[in-house]
């Protein structure tokens, strides 16, 4: 059984501000390797981030950037599992490949949280953070270093593999089925997973242009997945119009999540569809931009 599973930290909002790399790597079901880098983003480091990692400029000074990291990690990446948790890594990646014009990495994603949400019920609807994880399950964890955080995923990783008796290679398959009771209808969709943006969960709020079930299925065709309310899994809201922020409902579960350093952009309704690319851009007011700081 060979996978390896990768966690990154950023140094400010943008997700491709990458500044330090964790890899496990498995094979035949044994650690047979762990690497660590330190990434300069080429970027600032905005006081949030540093202050949730500890890593600022001077950890980053004379470090490799991310195209010259990328030709190292690139051919371990291609085509293997890479497991992670939740989807923040992946979309970290792909965005800073896409802003250097770098190809893309042909790897099999696995999101470590669909897995554990599915494997043990008690995590179904919250509580699958790693660092809560890694209290359950009795795991040390010296959160938001990417090396430990990747480790700690690693093992309960492996734990899920023991308690279900699925591969890697099968969750990756099961992870792409519906799950039991899921809706059918309304506006909750599964994303595409080859879409650009699988991996991320979208929620509408407010009047749009169009309906929500086709604003939905716009998002789906794009790779997100679409709920009906914000959550821990959220990481885009989009605010149609006439919606007044502060007194949304959805608007401030977002922003207590932010709070607590969950990873989720505030769009308009032109925004949205710049991401999903279905229609010229259409004039929304109420709304605004906004890129929280990541971690």
């Amino acid at each position: 059984m060979n996978y390896l599973v990768l966690d990154l930290e950023t140094a400010n909002g943008d997700c491709a501000s990458i500044c330090q790399l964790g890899v496990v790597i498995v094979e035949n079901g044994l650690v047979v390797g762990t690497a660590a880098h330190f990434v300069d983003p080429e970027a600032g480091f905005d006081p949030w981030n540093t202050h949730i990692h500890g890593i600022g400029p001077e950890h980053v000074r004379g470090q490799p950037t991310w195209p010259e990291l990328f030709s190292r990690m690139a051919p371990l990446l291609s085509d293997r599992i890479v497991v992670t948790h939740g989807c923040f890594d992946r979309v970290a990646i792909t965005r800073a490949c896409e802003r250097y014009g770098l190809g893309a990495i042909s790897a099999r994603w696995l999101d470590n949280q669909r897995v554990v949400r599915r494997t043990w019920p008690l995590f179904a609807k919250k509580g699958y953070a790693l660092d809560n994880l890694a209290r359950h399950f009795g795991i040390a964890l010296r959160h938001h270093d990417a090396l430990e955080d990747a480790i700690a995923t690693e093992k309960v990783f492996r734990l899920a593999l023991r308690e279900t008796g699925l591969t890697a290679s099968a969750w990756c398959d099961e992870i792409e089925r519906p799950r039991p009771g899921a809706p059918a209808q309304g506006v909750e969709r599964r994303g595409a997973p080859e879409g650009p943006h699988a991996g991320q969960t979208i929620v509408f709020t407010g009047r749009l242009s169009v309906s929500r079930p086709k604003a939905a299925d716009a998002a789906a065709r794009r790779g997100f997945d679409v709920a009906s309310t914000v959550g821990p899994r959220t990481t885009v809201l989009c605010i149609g119009a006439g919606a007044q922020a502060h007194a949304n409902a959805k608007y401030r579960a977002a922003e207590r999540l932010i709070a607590q350093g969950h990873l989720i952009q505030i769009i308009n309704e032109d925004a949205f569809w710049r991401l999903a690319s279905d229609r010229p851009a259409t004039s929304c007011t109420g709304s605004r931009d906004q890129a929280p700081s990541g971690y």
